[in-house]
């Protein structure tokens, strides 16, 4: 929609657009009554949803809710005409889209306005997930030094459908400040923002961020597994910095500071060490030298707000006045600077400070939005979609009719007694992972909201016996959730956050409605079975996830999808679900506007529709894309460097990426696996060592390879799994992350 000067919208007077970007269109109004000029903004969405409506106005209320001088204040929001729109304060500044390199001390300064910010918001459980330079605007001084500092845009990304941003640089102007656990599946948290903070410092100091690439999947491939850059290398600052950045860009989050406010005091402080780096031997770098800078913040005038700004002639401040200090952003610890060999190469510590190990934050790290902020290999987050769950009314305990596993005294150290047999079962999630070992279904990793099914909150490092359950033989982990879902001896049970009313289930409840059930796999939002070989569906369905024909808005009973025979496996992404029959066809329906459904076209399917590819073996769905073991892998829909040879962009067909003689594939979003004839497992992506479909030497002999967010394999009866390890999903006992080394699950004791 384009606004005309002098044109009314919503009531305001339209004045001139502001500019443009990846979520919508910005324009100067003036307030009908009050005569205030005010930045209103129009979303660009996928308002064919019917709950995004619903879903924007609970978002506006909390960015609205803030009051923090730091933050842009929301005045009003409303749709007009199908059109989401909200309005802001107007502000006389500039935002840092394109910056060049600053000086040290204005980084300091802007580093730590923003970061008091986010910790104002994070202790109101709000996290931005979209921090980056073209979200900060500022005003200056007389001296051309930073003033004002404000954050655009809380709590608005998520709203935006990320498939709708399909141009690549729009891509990477996120990407570029993505923390690898969003981009890996798992939901963003504080730590997360503080790593796009860092990032976002990283890009103020030297001109580009940490992760400079030319397309979304080097950007990935960047963050998830590539050495964290020493700034030292780019511009001349004090080697301290260096070790701050370090820890505030750790791959795990537990190991980045506790909060941004003690990123920001402790940046400050290393950067004002007047020590010489003893990486290249640079000149001692003094931040109060009253020289001009040459590398100025850029001009005074109205921000364009979420928009990229026109290109700017760069031109000398005036000369700083001898007495001119940035203003100090906390009181000055005590101690005295340490020197930067005291850092630790395993524990990256702050410069000032004794080293901390700080537990994951557990505010915040499981939301509604699915991958989130990330959706996988994206920063901006898919849409949220309401979904149902039947429930027993008042069952919180599984019925006593089915066999009971033994616990433990304590599943946190001792998971339980006389589990013997081989791993037959696993689903890996983004940060929960479950699996089967002779008939016992043990869970480990993130429990804030009772996804182990253990009957406690408190996170697994190893498998935990699932509390109720015996005789299981299939589970299924949604992603980005919190929700499990398990088959025992033919009944389904769920657990965890129940999607939609938020209800928090620590023990397995029951499903009604379906029995006999020999297959599971949700999303959250979705749940599909097979029943006496026929596929069964329930959730939400405004996208025909059900494969009914309709677009009701939920199924709540298990409801059988017509036109469907001999089923032998189902699978259920984000709006979307496929399923394989005997006869090795594959049948896709729901969601497609990436292509995802893999039909040719970018319309949504009500109902089964046949997809062109021989033999099909396994199918794997992530958030927006679709990958199938045909002999060769074969993935479609939203590419974020899902092709290892091919293109960025979506793919509407089925297209090779490299891999042949697949049995089973597993799509992480941004790369995959798959395991092929001679039991090896093929990775691309982030996943692989090599820019290439490589070969993992360390996994041979391998019958089962599950995954989205994490991948996981049974091998000669062990279970292996590698990835993102936050929250303790590998089951190794640790909490390190690796992405192309995998590790052994323990066993229960």
């Amino acid at each position: 929609m384009l606004l005309q000067p002098g044109t009314m919208f919503a009531g305001y007077r339209v004045i001139r657009r502001l500019g443009a970007g990846g979520m919508g269109q910005v324009y100067l109004v003036e307030h009908p009554s009050l005569h205030r000029r005010e930045a209103l903004k129009i979303i660009s969405a996928n308002t064919d949803d019917p709950d995004f409506f619903h879903r924007f106005a609970n978002e506006a209320r909390v960015a609205a809710s803030l009051d923090h001088p730091g933050i842009v204040t929301v005045h009003a929001h409303g749709v007009e005409n199908g059109t989401p729109w909200f309005t802001m304060s107007y502000l006389e500044g500039r935002d840092l889209y394109h910056s060049p390199a600053l000086p040290i001390e204005d980084v300091s300064h802007i580093i730590g306005r923003v970061a008091d910010a986010l910790d104002y918001a994070h202790a109101r459980r709000i996290i931005h997930r979209d921090i980056k330079p073209a979200n900060i605007v500022i005003t200056t001084d007389p001296h051309g030094h930073p003033d004002r500092v404000t954050v655009l845009d809380f709590g608005i990304a998520r709203l935006i459908d990320a498939p709708k941003m399909t141009a690549t640089s729009a891509f990477i102007g996120t990407l570029a400040y993505a923390a690898p656990e969003v981009l890996s599946a798992a939901d963003a948290g504080p730590r997360s923002d503080q790593y796009a903070l860092a990032c976002t410092a990283f890009a103020l100091f030297s001109g580009t961020p940490p992760y400079p690439a030319n397309t979304p999947g080097q950007l990935i491939a960047g963050h998830i597994r590539s050495p964290i850059p020493r700034l030292s290398e780019r511009v001349p600052v004090p080697a301290a910095v260096d070790a701050v950045l370090a820890r505030a860009l750790a791959k795990n989050p537990a190991e980045r500071f506790a909060t941004c406010r003690e990123f920001a005091t402790e940046l400050r402080h290393a950067a004002a060490v007047t020590q010489p780096m003893a990486a290249r031997g640079a000149p001692t770098l003094v931040p109060s030298s009253p020289a001009p800078s040459t590398s100025p913040l850029p001009p005074r005038g109205p921000v364009a707000i979420g928009a990229a700004p026109p290109a700017r002639r760069v031109s000398a401040p005036p000369p700083r006045s001898p007495g001119h200090s940035t203003p100090p952003l906390a009181p000055a610890p005590g101690p005295a600077p340490i020197h930067p060999q005291q850092f630790s190469p395993t524990q990256l510590r702050s410069p000032l400070r004794p080293p901390v190990n700080p537990a994951p934050p557990k505010e915040s790290r499981r939301r509604a939005a699915v991958i989130a902020g990330a959706v996988l290999g994206m920063v901006v987050v898919v849409a949220v979609i309401t979904g149902v769950k039947v429930w027993v009314s008042g069952a919180d305990e599984a019925p006593s009719t089915v066999p009971v596993a033994t616990d433990s005294s304590d599943p946190s150290t001792s998971p339980a007694t006389q589990i013997t047999g081989d791993w037959t079962a696993v689903s890996a999630g983004g940060s929960v992972t479950c699996g089967i070992k002779g008939g016992t279904l043990l869970c480990w990793g993130d429990n804030d909201y009772g996804s182990i099914g253990d009957g406690t909150a408190t996170d697994r490092t190893v498998p935990t016996p699932v509390k109720g359950l015996g005789e299981v033989s299939a589970v299924s982990v949604a992603v980005g959730t919190a929700e499990v879902c398990a088959v025992s001896g033919g009944t389904v049970y769920c657990w965890g956050q129940e999607f939609g009313s938020g209800d928090v289930r620590r023990t397995p409840v029951r499903i009604d409605g379906i029995s006999d059930v020999t297959a599971i796999s949700t999303s959250g939002t979705n749940t599909c079975a097979i029943r006496q070989a026929e596929a069964y569906c329930w959730g939400n369905n405004v996208y025909g996830t059900a494969g009914t024909g309709t677009t009701s808005p939920s199924v709540n009973t298990p409801t059988k999808v017509p036109g469907l025979r001999n089923v032998t496996a189902v699978a259920v992404g984000i709006g979307n679900a496929c399923a394989i029959t005997r006869a090795a066809d594959l049948y896709c329906w729901g969601k497609n506007e990436t292509g995802q459904i893999g039909d040719g076209t970018q319309q949504n399917q009500l109902s089964p529709v046949k997809i062109d590819l021989p033999a099909v073996t396994s199918v794997s769905l992530g958030p927006n894309n679709t990958c199938a073991a045909a002999g060769q892998v074969y993935c479609w829909g939203y590419a974020a460097g899902q092709y290892p040879a091919g293109t960025e962009t979506d793919h509407l067909l089925p297209e090779t990426v490299g891999v042949d003689a697949a049995r089973d594939v597993a799509n992480g979003g941004t790369g995959g696996c798959a395991s092929v004839a001679d039991g090896h497992v093929m990775c691309w992506g982030p996943y692989s060592p090599e820019s290439e479909p490589s070969s993992l030497p360390t996994l041979d002999r391998v019958t089962r390879l599950v995954g989205l967010g994490n991948m996981c394999a049974i091998s000669a009866g062990q279970l292996y799994c590698w990835g993102l390890n936050t929250s303790g999903q590998l089951g190794n006992g640790s909490s390190a992350s690796s992405f192309n080394q995998p590790a052994r699950v323990r066993d229960p004791e």
